[in-house]
């Protein structure tokens, strides 16, 4: 709760725990622990095949909306071992910004040095409130990292409980924010991330990723 106090002072860290309670006691529905919620975001498709690689495309914007033409697009694939993920680009467009572009960016966004689950252990968490969606709980979740001198030192999102996935949300780091957005479906009997939009207001940058040819290996 202190971590909530500081983000929000004290009476908005109550009054949406408190709104929330009490809507939840009147509908029946129970909120879970923020361990148990994190638990269901790492086992989502514990049941499923893994993941094992997908093709990409990625669309960069600067100070444009999401409508416009991008500034850069690459192409390439996603490989996934053992939770972490390698990315490798294949076309790019021409120009010295999108070989900055892929060379220093990326890869820091898009590669993972360390497997979810060990990633998580690294923060706090608690739960924020709830919302119905077509019928299913939502909880919002907040994350603060254990050692303050960590990048990122803090997170939120918005999780599907029933499908422990994270629909949206925010990364924070030293320097700024940076904001998701995204979407799944599911195939051969695992969630998989298909549509992803990142973007940090500091740099009025955005970009977009797109996944499909999925390929699956058994778990």
């Amino acid at each position: 709760m202190r971590g909530l106090t500081r983000r929000f002072g004290l009476l908005a860290a109550v009054v949406p725990i408190a709104a929330a309670v009490t809507a939840a006691g009147a509908s029946g529905v129970v909120i879970p622990a923020s361990d148990q919620v994190v638990e269901r975001i790492l086992t989502a498709n514990a049941r499923g095949p893994v993941v094992a690689g997908a093709d990409v495309r990625f669309r960069f914007r600067l100070n444009k909306p999401v409508s416009a033409p991008p500034d850069c697009e690459f192409s390439g694939g996603i490989e996934l071992r053992d939770g972490r993920q390698r990315v490798e680009i294949a076309n790019r467009s021409g120009g010295l910004q999108c070989w900055a572009l892929n060379r220093f960016v990326i890869g820091r966004l898009f590669e993972g040095s360390e497997p979810p689950a060990q990633f998580l252990s690294r923060f706090d968490f608690w739960v924020l409130g709830w919302r119905l969606v077509d019928g299913r709980p939502f909880y919002l979740v907040e994350g603060t990292a254990r050692d303050p001198r960590n990048n990122p030192h803090g997170l939120i999102g918005w999780v599907d409980y029933d499908r422990g996935l994270i629909l949206d949300g925010t990364v924070r780091y030293s320097w700024g924010d940076i904001d998701t957005i995204q979407q799944y479906e599911r195939l051969s009997g695992a969630w998989v991330l298909v549509y992803q939009y990142v973007h940090t207001s500091r740099f009025g940058a955005s970009l977009e990723a797109e996944y499909s040819n999925f390929r699956f290996r058994p778990r």
